[in-house]
């Protein structure tokens, strides 16, 4: 069997007994011995550890001195593990000092116990501690720092357990001014806890929220692992996602130091690797370069919730004037992403997806060809299509973020306000500028 805590405690308390018994036994009581050679024991260290080493060490002392054999302790020792009922010691009191009685008085219980033993047989129990859970002890302790490192981590720390937000007010009490939320996926610091209040600190807020809504410690853990994102930060650059977990597997696309890549939870990776999520597919990185951590969000206080609100409510009247999504088969979103590559590829996402809505406007105007490719190769129009660029990137394969544009564009976004056509914003064409380019 392993060896668990109980086991170590027990091994630990009985030891105690052992040397304690000893002393009792040999070098006389603290009290009532005439003997020259009674001594009084101090113990100065801290905890059992402590305890036990300074116990020890008295005791030898002792032997020494009344020349003992120390195969008078192993009989000693059989007797107290015979015996199974003493009581445990409590650790507490053994710190502040106030244990030495009782250790007397269980070494004798122990040494009596240990007499009947001589006049009757007694069986040893057979579950007592074997080679085999000694040599476990050490990987059982080993295990623990770091179950205690990651309770440490989180045991001041709190999360709102709630489906979007919760507000966080001035004071403890639901009447009071409102200080901020507390968002779905943050985390804060408890200040303190009072009543049915906590007051939390993070980001630029502090303030008190209801504690029905709050998890503390390991179970905000909890929450953080299945609410919150997980982001691998790339720490190299040209790094390669690879369609499978090994390094034969065909290149998907690279990345760059800084770059985050949100880690595919639900995709269980093999050693060395992490999975990642591609605006087309699952792909794999090599863990020795990239930091995994969780997106952990703060709260906010009145002023940044207020920002966060106008901004929301911008991009949603922008969502508004998009044009309805257009039906486009695999061969048409490639043949759109190539062209973005051509034109717009080495400039801003923004750009691109700018690019194709230039395409789809046309497609939807009626004073243009009515499809993809009829826009795209209609002549005098777009250079790239014309002079082979574009069959070329198809042929190579298109770049992810291309294609993603190309598919946002065919859905019906559209930032550049119905343009039909662009140049290059250092031409001085009036228009909306996105990226590189003026559309118009």
């Amino acid at each position: 069997m392993k060896l668990n805590k109980k086991v170590i405690e027990s091994m630990t308390v009985t030891s105690a007994m052992l040397v304690m018994t000893t002393i009792t036994a040999f070098g006389g009581s603290t009290e009532d011995s005439t003997s020259d050679k009674t001594e009084s024991i101090a113990l100065s260290k801290n905890g059992i550890a402590g305890i036990i080493s300074e116990l020890h060490d008295a005791g030898n002392g002792i032997l020494s001195e009344n020349a003992m054999m120390t195969a008078s302790i192993e009989r000693i020792q059989k007797d107290i593990v015979a015996k199974s009922a003493v009581p445990p010691v409590n650790e507490e009191e053994l710190s502040d000092g106030t244990a030495g009685l009782e250790l007397e008085e269980i070494a004798a219980e122990a040494v009596a116990q240990g007499m009947q033993a001589d006049e009757a047989e007694v069986e040893i129990p057979e579950e007592t501690v074997s080679a085999a859970d000694l040599e476990n002890a050490e990987e059982v302790l080993a295990e623990v720092p770091e179950q205690s490192a990651e309770a440490g981590e989180w045991a001041n720390l709190v999360m709102a357990n709630v489906e979007e937000d919760m507000n966080i007010r001035t004071a403890p009490d639901e009447n009071s001014e409102l200080a901020g939320k507390f968002y779905r996926g943050d985390v804060a610091e408890v200040v303190s806890v009072e009543g049915e209040w906590t007051q939390i600190s993070s980001g630029n807020v502090n303030g008190y929220v209801k504690n029905d809504y709050l998890v503390y410690g390991m179970e905000a853990n909890e929450l953080a692992n299945e609410v919150c994102s997980i982001y691998a930060t790339v720490n190299t650059d040209g790094l390669r996602l690879r369609s499978e977990p090994h390094e034969e597997a065909g290149i998907i696309t690279t990345a760059n130091t800084g770059d985050k890549l949100k880690v595919d939870k639900a995709t269980e990776a093999e050693d060395g690797w992490v999975a990642v999520h591609t605006s087309d597919a699952t792909a794999y990185v090599s863990a020795d370069y990239v930091g995994v951590e969780l997106n952990l969000g703060t709260p906010l206080n009145s002023e940044e919730v207020a920002a966060k609100e106008a901004k929301e409510a911008e991009e949603k009247a922008a969502e508004s004037a998009n044009k309805p999504a257009a039906s486009a088969n695999a061969d048409e979103v490639t043949l759109l992403g190539a062209l973005i590559q051509c034109e717009a590829g080495g400039g801003s996402y923004e750009g691109m997806v700018a690019v194709g809505s230039v395409v789809m406007n046309r497609v939807r105007s009626g004073a243009y060809p009515n499809s993809i490719s009829g826009v795209v190769y209609q002549s005098g129009q777009f250079p790239p299509a014309l002079n082979g660029s574009v069959a070329g990137v198809m042929a190579g394969g298109v770049r992810s973020a291309c294609l993603q544009a190309a598919r946002e564009a065919i859905g019906g976004a559209d930032r550049t306000n119905g343009a039909l056509s662009f140049r290059s914003a250092a031409s001085g064409y009036a228009g909306t500028v996105i990226g590189a380019n003026v559309f118009f």
